[in-house]
């Protein structure tokens, strides 16, 4: 089928100015006309999937100052009352403000209800298919939504078994290209995924001497901050194991070197998780204390670290100490403001003017989730019900894949 006559300013534009001056322009433009744009002409559609127009697009949308196009990519699941219906997740993008919400169309070879969303850098989005026993059988998928093409990753060069798995997504800006590392086993075994090469190889984590990786949290998923993966860690030295988490560990993706850094030495509870906070690395650890001596209130504290001097462990700083009275809180981001983005479920008194706790309804149909400055403590609903959060990662719209993978058809 022969396109349709074409725009008079697309006309003047390959009538009247250099191509590469029409290039320039075509960078400063939206995903989405760029992607239309592609059917002007051969030359158009060659200029626009090439890799150095795709890094320029990205170097642009990057060093825009005015981030209004900035957006949260939250994967949930809807839970049902009734066992016979099956959860249903969803891929719910925000804008900044959290007022406008689109529900990306995730592709049914995703199997969505088995796949969770791992992370996100450059319009890239990291999905995993995590439900069978071997590192070689979970399928891993690369997914762009804005130009509707993904990547799924050829199978893992080992078959050895093991029971959890923790993959991870980041850039390597020094070559522009993407990197997968997957961690598992027990002790624990790095494969590394490059988009160049579209091949894993295995990655030594060598750190101090007698010091082994024993095990990593599989939840929450792997943080990228400052060119680094970062995992919670549990770790053997010499005789000695340790039960519980015990470092953060961390993988260079460009180096490709691992290394570890110290947890805040203070207050921590059972449920942890990494975070960016105004620009800093957070440890956010939630939960009840164990030595509340109030337990009919049943109230939750979530404590807030952030390291001021990133990679020095001894500039952790204790920021906020949060409580929450009888209620059930989730924590699973921050926004750019360093806003905490919460799944919350008020508990109900029972009759005899207690708190009525069930552990079956703390992530029910009823969940909300809400926005909390942890500094004012001003709670903000966003209207948002019948959710469980699974992560919230930040993004923008690129045209990485555009020069490759599947598309979408319809």
């Amino acid at each position: 089928m022969e396109p349709g006559p074409q725009p008079l300013i697309l006309r003047q534009w390959k009538n009247h100015l250099p191509h590469d001056v029409v290039l320039n322009i075509l960078a400063t433009l939206p995903v989405k006309p760029l992607v239309r744009f592609k059917c002007v002409s051969k030359l158009w559609d060659s200029s626009i999937t090439s890799p150095n127009f795709i890094s320029t697009h990205l170097n642009i949308v990057n060093n825009k100052k005015d981030d209004n196009d900035h957006a949260y990519l939250i994967q949930t699941c809807i839970r049902y009352n009734s066992p016979k219906i099956p959860i249903t997740r969803k891929v719910l993008c925000f804008d900044r403000t959290f007022d406008s919400l689109f529900e990306y169309s995730v592709p049914s070879v995703f199997d969505l209800n088995t796949s969770f969303l791992i992370g996100s850098c450059n319009g890239l989005v990291c999905l995993a298919q995590l439900r069978k026993l071997t590192a070689a059988s979970d399928a891993i998928y690369l997914w762009n939504p804005s130009i509707r093409k993904f990547k799924r990753l050829p199978d893992s060069c080992s078959s050895r078994k093991a029971f959890w798995l923790s993959p991870g997504l980041g850039y390597q800006s020094k070559t522009n290209d993407y990197k997968v590392v997957k961690l598992w086993g027990t002790p624990v075994v790095a494969e590394v995924y490059t988009l160049s090469s579209d091949s894993w190889r295995k990655v030594e984590i060598s750190l101090r001497a007698k010091v082994v990786v024993t095990r990593i949290e599989p939840y929450p998923f792997p943080l990228f901050f400052s060119g680094a993966l970062h995992w919670f860690a549990y770790h053997s030295e010499g005789e000695r194991k340790f039960l519980d988490p015990t470092m953060i560990l961390l993988f260079d993706v460009n180096n490709e070197k691992f290394r570890e850094m110290a947890l805040p030495d203070g207050d921590k509870l059972i449920v942890q998780y990494l975070s960016v906070f105004k620009g800093d690395l957070a440890f956010i650890s939630c939960g009840y204390p164990e030595n509340d001596d109030d337990l009919q209130s049943d109230s939750q504290q979530c404590f807030i670290w952030v390291m001021r001097d990133y990679g020095v462990d001894e500039s952790w700083n204790k920021l906020f100490s949060i409580r929450f009275e009888n209620a059930n809180i989730i924590f699973f981001g921050c926004t750019e403001n360093g806003e905490l983005l919460l799944d919350k479920k008020v508990k109900e008194e029972s009759e005899d003017g207690g708190v009525k706790i069930d552990e079956s309804t703390i992530l029910s149909d009823d969940t909300t989730i809400v926005s909390l400055d942890p500094e004012t403590l001003h709670e903000k609903d966003l209207g948002i019900l019948r959710y469980v959060t699974h992560i919230v990662t930040t993004f923008k719209e690129s045209l990485v894949l555009l020069d490759g993978a599947t598309g979408l058809s319809g």
